[in-house]
């Protein structure tokens, strides 16, 4: 009994020793390897906070009980939880983890560092607009036709993106210039447009995440548009330009449909327009129109008798007839493009035939190289 008892106490005193000494696994932790921070990139809206978890470990990945300090950049605050108690891992290891409360204070693409034991952790912070850090688009200047050019300015950290929209009342306008650095864009608005306009725009560090904002006025456009003189012949057509590579452009016309020569569509109501290709090009069209006739876009030779393999001309008529779009590919050269309305092919049993719409739409793009 006396032997047992001695064991015991043995045993008993080993227990308190080992309770009192702290940690027994420190003498196997080595020096600081890294800062692990999870997560390791934030996007915070403008105002809010997010945390993160941050943790000094050695070589093994074994937990290191030491202070981190943290040093953020501009337009965020970082500060450590003081109310943050980390808790035992599942496998029962120890974790000395730490929480950051993260704060957006300004519209910046910034980052932070934790620093520990010579060791630094960098967290990428991306701060996302609140709604009320939106700003109008502004109009610079208009006029009352479709065929004025309309300028939309936003100001920094803001910008048009290269196939940024606007929409209105009476439907999408046409974009013929953005500014190199997408703070302003220049559109044709639609025909009879009575609204504020609808766009989309991005910050300078978040291009791929779209913001929707409107016009911080309403425009008035007139609802007729003049026909541009010289459309029903290949001798007078009106001269328009294809963008240079990564450019705009495009115009609205009112529906003359006076040509006879139309290249295979001879005979067909058709306006014609001309344009030369210094270089083999490659361009995207999109065409519109008042009505719901069935139209197509066909580019000719230049004395309009003969078609090339290039058109834009897959849909019908009805509500789903336009837009028609395509992308359009012909050598050096100069062309003649004819805008044909088949609608009087349609017979009264068809519910035809339809009459030339009022105006037309062309949209144009060249790719950048």
């Amino acid at each position: 009994m006396k032997r047992l008892s001695r064991g015991m106490v043995v045993l008993a005193t080993s227990v308190v020793l080992w309770s009192c000494s702290g940690d027994p696994t420190s003498s196997f932790r080595g020096s600081p390897e890294e800062i692990t921070a999870t997560p390791t990139a934030l996007f915070i809206t403008r105002g809010e906070s997010k945390s993160v978890i941050a943790e000094v470990v050695d070589a093994q990945g074994n937990p290191l009980d030491m202070e981190i300090t943290p040093s953020a950049g501009t337009g965020i605050t970082v500060a450590l939880d003081p109310n943050y108690l980390p808790t035992t891992a599942t496998t029962g290891g120890l974790t000395y983890a730490k929480q950051f409360i993260v704060t957006a204070t300004d519209l910046v693409s910034t980052s932070f560092t934790l620093s520990a034991g010579g060791k630094t952790r960098d967290v990428g912070v991306k701060v996302v607009p609140s709604a009320a850090d939106i700003p109008f688009a502004t109009v610079a200047s208009t006029g009352p036709n479709a065929s004025d050019p309309t300028v939309l300015t936003v100001p920094a950290p803001y910008q048009f993106t290269p196939d940024s929209t606007v929409t209105f009342d009476k439907g999408t306008a046409i974009v013929i210039d953005r500014a190199v650095d997408g703070r302003s864009i220049t559109i044709l608005p639609p025909p009879g447009a009575t609204s504020a306009g609808t766009a989309s725009i991005v910050t300078d560090y978040l291009t791929t995440v779209p913001l929707a904002t409107t016009t911080d006025v309403a425009l008035t456009i007139n609802a007729a548009v003049p026909a541009t003189p010289g459309t029903n012949s290949p001798a007078t057509a009106p001269v328009i330009n294809i963008p240079a590579p990564g450019g705009l452009g495009g115009f609205y016309d009112g529906g003359a449909f006076g040509a006879a020569t139309c290249g295979g569509n001879g005979g067909i109501p058709c306006q014609l327009y001309k344009f030369t290709l210094a270089a083999d090009a490659t361009f995207n069209v999109t065409m519109g129109w008042a009505n719901q006739a069935d139209l197509g876009l066909y580019f000719l030779t230049a004395d309009g008798t003969t078609d090339t393999d290039q058109h834009c001309d897959d849909n019908g008529r009805g509500a789903t007839a336009q837009p028609e779009a395509c992308t359009i590919t012909l050598p050096a050269g100069t062309y003649l493009a004819g805008v044909v309305n088949f609608g009087p092919l349609y017979t009264p049993a068809q519910g035809g035939p339809d009459p030339n719409p009022a105006w037309i739409s062309i949209a144009l793009s060249t790719p950048a190289p």
